[in-house]
């Protein structure tokens, strides 16, 4: 219910011409949910048909993934005539995943799988991080 109306309220942003959102959930268990209700939600917040190529594929190899209904991210992109086409993936406040697109559709499929496999890499990090017992003797960054 929570997660129909934020995207309609997506939609109806996008509708206004004010920013471009497309948000796609995933499948869920409602026991699984987070704390507000809202997991599994995939922001895209790409301006370029490249950049929705890459969210496309980035979605594809993401539901590959164990538990990614768990998570809620958002993808972004900042064009760049000089530098090309910037993508990043955003979990929270944090970004896990930056690169510059490839200008060949089929690199931008790789980077995309990439991208999906760094972002599990980085949120399963975190998830160790928070669970790990604190100890006085071992720093952050000792795990």
């Amino acid at each position: 219910m929570i997660t129909q109306r934020l995207f309609l309220s997506a939609l109806a942003f996008a509708a206004s011409g004010l920013v471009c959102v497309y948000a796609q959930s995933l499948p869920q268990d409602n026991a699984k949910n987070n704390d507000n209700g809202i997991s599994g939600l995939i922001v895209n917040m790409t301006r370029t048909p490249d950049g929705l190529d890459f969210y496309r594929s980035f979605l594809e190899f993401w539901r590959e993934k164990p538990d990614s209904e768990r998570y809620s991210l958002e993808i972004g992109e900042r064009s760049s005539k000089r530098l090309g086409n910037q993508v990043w993936v955003m979990y929270g406040q944090k970004r896990v995943f930056t690169a510059n697109l490839p200008f060949k559709l089929d690199k931008i499929r790789a980077v995309s799988e990439q991208a999906a496999d760094t972002t599990h890499e980085a949120l399963i990090a975190m998830a160790l991080q928070l669970d790990a017992p604190r100890d006085p003797d071992i720093a952050g960054d000792e795990l």
